[in-house]
């Protein structure tokens, strides 16, 4: 059976933060993802998913995303603060089981050299993987739509694979979210086996809104189906935006053992 995982910055959102852990074991979730845990000491969140039965799958690097920022890693001139921000992913993942830690590039203007950015962007990718191996730990990178992230250095699943194989390290993968490889490229069944030997994550999102599957153009059964049959072991991040209460919109997942605990059909 496939394994989902909710990322608690899009779903449970009704709930404080440190409520939603409990939440996503309720609703028979076993993993969670968390863009950016690090407001919580590492020991508190470690005891909610001790307590709850769950496995933390993935967490960012550190940056502020509300102020615009999109990460470090390709950015001339900020070497140091992105160094600083994978010692201090590092450190924390360390302390709550591991999870794959997602490294964005950040934002190219218009004024930046892209080939100089890509390359500084696989220099510093390699030296962060490096010091994840010495912890057991896996970078994950992850292309992202110009619908989305217009400055982004990267928005081919195709670009990733590129990164990926040019660095040659077993502990670089992409995650391969739905929403952004079908709204940038389309065929997306055809680019997930092409890039199938490299994928370490998959997430999923509709297309359009980026809603619970079920809601757009993408044939989630057939997807599931297919993935299941290529044999993937890893999990599947729920990386969406629910189009109502997050329990009301999970019937998509009941056939995975996801359900609204609040039903009777939870309770047998």
């Amino acid at each position: 059976m496939l394994r989902f995982d909710p990322n608690l910055r899009w779903l449970f959102t009704e709930y404080p933060m440190l409520e939603r852990y409990e939440a996503a074991a309720r609703a028979g979730f076993r993993g969670v993802e968390v863009a950016f845990p690090y407001e919580y000491p590492a020991r508190e969140v470690a005891a909610r998913l001790e307590a709850n039965g769950l496995a933390l799958v993935q967490i960012l690097s550190p940056f502020d995303w509300d102020a615009g920022e999109r990460g470090y890693a390709a950015l001339p001139g900020l070497e140091a603060r992105f160094r600083q921000s994978i010692h201090t992913a590092i450190d924390y993942a360390a302390q709550v089981g591991g999870p794959m830690i997602h490294v964005m590039p950040g934002n190219i203007g218009p004024d930046m050299d892209r080939a100089r950015c890509m390359d500084l962007f696989e220099e510093n990718i390699a030296w962060a993987a490096d010091q994840a191996r010495a912890s057991g730990l896996t970078l994950i990178l992850e292309p992202c739509c110009r619908a989305r992230f217009p400055d982004f250095l990267y928005h081919r699943i195709e670009e990733g694979v590129a990164v990926v194989e040019a660095l040659g390290r077993g502990n670089v993968k992409l995650c391969f979210d739905t929403f952004h490889i079908q709204t940038e490229q389309g065929a997306i069944a055809e680019r997930l086996k092409a890039a199938w030997p490299h994928i370490g994550h998959i997430q999923v999102g509709s297309v359009p809104g980026r809603n619970q599957p079920g809601t757009g153009e993408i044939r989630f059964p057939y997807l599931f189906e297919l993935i299941e049959q290529m044999g993937w072991e890893g999990w599947i991040g729920c990386e969406y935006a629910p189009s109502g209460h997050t329990l009301d919109t999970l019937q998509w997942a009941a056939d995975h053992g996801i359900r609204d605990p609040r039903t009777p059909a939870a309770a047998h």
